[in-house]
């Protein structure tokens, strides 16, 4: 892992609420998604593109001190409402995360979750349309099939409302701070059928294929997230007037397209 990863553990979430503005520490939580972060990588490795985006905007805001703190999904909620000094470019806005968290304007024009696979899986055929997308209502409702997920990910609307629904089918949860992967790695072992992601999972993996999901027209657009409070209001503000006054946009945008190749940008 690179040294620049500080992994707090203990110190960190024993910490109280921040009670300054400048100067203060920025605690950046994030967890490890292949494509968009890739924090156990070697040096001459990407990094990944929300990391990128995360290392533009540290470089433009010196009069903060800046730590990165690998947590799973689930703890970055949490330690939002703990109120901690605490951001993330991971979380997905939604009405109810609102209610303790603060968004800036999407980072990018937004990508849409589906299913993800091995190339050579077969039971996908009998629950795909005409036009190449899955049917996730039918795939749900075959008892022989089980489908993976991350635990309170927000995959939209369409999506979470049909994995309520679900009949049939079993749903493997994970929640540790590396499920994608170990999601990934029972799909290569054959231990799970399929799983709910992202078309940046697969863009450099040739052994997985992403695939659209029928009726899911809702693109996903990360922002830069605090925690609701002074302080996140603070940085929030901070970071859009640099994108604002500096162009960052331009320079986000190009970073997106570089680990986002077209055919990976999803096709619907």
């Amino acid at each position: 892992m690179k040294s620049w990863i500080v992994l707090l553990l203990i110190s960190f979430f024993s910490l109280s609420a921040p009670c300054k503005v400048d100067g203060a520490t920025i605690y950046w939580l994030f967890f490890d998604a292949p494509g968009a972060v890739n924090l156990n990588v070697h040096d001459h490795e990407a990094p990944g593109y929300l990391l990128e985006v995360h290392r533009l905007l540290v470089d433009k805001m010196p009069e903060y001190k800046h730590q990165v703190v690998e947590v799973p999904f689930l703890r970055i909620l949490e330690q939002m409402k703990k109120k901690k000094g605490t951001c993330t470019l991971m979380i997905i806005k939604t009405p109810e995360r609102e209610s303790f968290m603060e968004f800036g304007t999407p980072l990018f024009k937004g990508i849409p979750a589906g299913v993800i696979a091995s190339r050579n899986n077969a039971k996908l055929i009998r629950y795909m349309t005409k036009s190449g997308v899955v049917d996730l209502d039918m795939m749900l409702k075959d008892k022989n099939i089980n489908v993976g997920v991350i635990t309170e990910r927000y995959y939209g609307k369409k999506i979470n409302e049909s994995l309520v629904k679900i009949h049939g089918a079993q749903l493997i949860q994970k929640r540790r701070k590396n499920a994608a992967q170990e999601l990934k790695s029972m799909m290569a072992m054959g231990r799970l059928d399929v799983y709910l992601g992202f078309p940046f999972e697969v863009a450099f993996n040739s052994d997985f294929i992403f695939y659209p999901i029928k009726g899911n027209s809702e693109l996903l657009q990360p922002s830069i997230s605090c925690e609701k409070t002074a302080f996140g209001k603070a940085i929030i503000a901070k970071t859009e007037e640099l994108r604002r006054k500096q162009g960052l946009d331009s320079e986000i945008e190009k970073i997106y397209t570089r680990y986002a190749p077209l055919g990976a940008q999803g096709r619907e």
